[in-house]
């Protein structure tokens, strides 16, 4: 019963799924505004510093902050001289806020405290021009890699907003996420011979949508979906995120289709950048650029997003760095708030995911590469089958748990009644055979309470004399007298 009661507890206090991000009902459908970027729950609210030396200390999680046009912020980092670090940092600015193709967006970098750059720094800049939506990726720290930044010690983790004076003056929310890699046992391996990085996008899976996939509004909340044909709505000016689960030796090919639309006229106008898809790793790592197309009204238009084969030494190679780990790997797919010109809501969104070759064994990490956000387990192919968001997962686990609870819960409370019965009946049978009353034994009917026999012990507590039925009220119970209430 206590099981039952703390499993309803945990199911009641868990955060229900907002209607804007995940298109559950009618009514995030009507809604105007375009949801935006939810972060982690679990982030620690924390502040960067304008100097390098005032930094504050971030550790493996996730942390929000703020930026403002033009302002860099440091970070105070310590890293040992095993783990690899993955620290990336995810802007939001609100839909379809300005911004520019070339030269806006964030400059990424990790670097030692005397100002030596590690090899894994970047540059993300939105690829669609006018109209801001989720840009990420990270900065590296690669054991194994040539560079100055081998050692443990303090670090520095910095990110700059870029962008002219024209462009969007709001401040930008920011989401950072420092993931600290295992190393490994024994050498570490040099880069693949043959990782598909530099080949043509592979076919996209054939075949009309048959599974609902439901996009969240980032990483955070992002819809899983497995091999196959899935289908979606997606607002103008919307970005939304999904998640594939991806293992050793397997790649995945991606295709986004927007479907037309009624045409306004005989001629209808093209919307340059109208569709796009942008492919992250599970360390938030971006690939390559945004890879948006044109959309016209009168047919349909797709998008096509792959990744190498999944490689620890990728890391070390020319091309295909970027798919170095097993894990979720994101799509975000993006459409034009230009688009509202036709479609009134929302539009359909169809999504083609393959994952490609069978499933290798992973490295021989020196320590729990699951717990630190790497690997693939079978629940994520289970929550990816599904189509689940991390919250859907969970929520679902909890009612199961509920579930067997109360299954445990009522065979206890059958068990028991039944045990109570036994014990009652025998009582009866013993006091039917017992010697007959002697002097002084009271026999017959007791005042107020009808004829009782000697020895006997009642199953259900009597009515006090002159009650009515229905009336609900119970004598006082003695020991002996029955169950408990609650039991009832």
């Amino acid at each position: 019963m206590a099981a039952a009661a703390a499993a309803l507890c945990l199911v009641a206090g868990m955060p229900g799924q907002a209607l804007g991000a995940g298109f559950s009902g009618a009514a995030a459908e009507d809604g105007p505004d375009v949801p935006t970027y939810e972060p982690a729950e679990s982030a620690k609210k924390i502040k960067g510093a304008a100097s390098s030396g005032e930094g504050p200390d971030i550790g493996p999680g996730l942390y929000t902050d703020s930026i403002g046009r033009g302002e860099k912020k440091y970070y105070s980092v310590s890293l040992d001289a095993k783990s690899s670090a993955f620290i990336s940092a995810a802007a939001a600015p609100e839909p379809g806020a300005k911004v520019q193709t070339v030269g806006e967006g964030l400059e990424i970098s990790l670097e030692t405290v005397d100002g030596n750059a590690c090899d894994g720094g970047t540059q993300v800049d939105f690829g669609s021009d006018g109209a801001a939506y989720p840009i990420a990726d990270y900065a590296t720290r690669i054991i194994g890699a040539e560079d100055e930044c081998q050692k443990a010690g303090p670090y520095l983790f910095s990110v700059q907003r870029k962008g002219s004076e024209t462009s969007d003056p709001g401040r930008w929310p920011l989401e950072i996420r420092f993931m600290s890699e295992p190393g490994l046992k024994g050498s570490l391996p040099s880069a693949p011979s043959d990782n598909r990085a530099e080949e043509e996008p592979p076919t996209p899976v054939s075949g009309s949508a048959k599974k609902r996939a439901h996009g969240g509004t980032g990483f955070n909340d992002a819809g899983a979906v497995s091999r196959g044909v899935w289908k979606d709505r997606i607002r103008p000016g919307e970005t939304r995120f999904y998640r594939v689960p991806v293992e050793w030796g397997q790649q995945l090919n991606a295709a986004v289709e927007l479907g037309s639309a009624k045409s306004p006229g005989e001629y209808p106008p093209t919307v340059y950048d109208g569709l796009g898809v942008t492919m992250y790793n599970p360390a938030r790592g971006r690939f390559d650029e945004d890879q948006f197309v044109q959309y016209s009204p009168d047919q349909s238009a797709q998008a096509l997003a792959y990744t190498p084969v999944v490689d620890y030494g990728n890391r070390f190679a020319d091309a295909g760095y970027d798919a170095p780990v097993s894990g979720w790997y994101y799509l975000a797919v993006t459409v034009s708030p230009k688009t509202a010109q036709f479609f009134k809501s929302t539009a359909p969104l169809t999504l083609r995911v393959d994952v490609k070759g069978k499933a290798k064994p992973g490295p021989d990490y020196s320590g729990d590469a699951a717990a630190a956000g790497f690997g693939v387990s079978a629940e994520d192919r289970e929550q990816a089958e599904k189509g689940q968001t991390a919250a859907e997962a969970e929520r679902s686990d909890t009612l199961q748990l509920v579930a067997y609870s109360g299954i445990g819960a009522g065979a206890v409370l059958i068990l028991a009644l039944g045990l109570w019965t036994l014990t009652a009946r025998r009582g009866a049978s013993a006091g039917s055979a017992a010697p007959a009353a002697g002097p002084g034994a009271v026999t017959g009917s007791q005042p107020g309470n009808g004829p009782v026999q000697s020895g006997t012990v009642p199953l259900w507590p009597q009515q006090q004399h002159g009650q009515s039925h229905g009336q609900g009220q119970h004598q006082h119970q003695g020991p002996g007298q029955g169950p408990p209430h609650n039991w009832q």
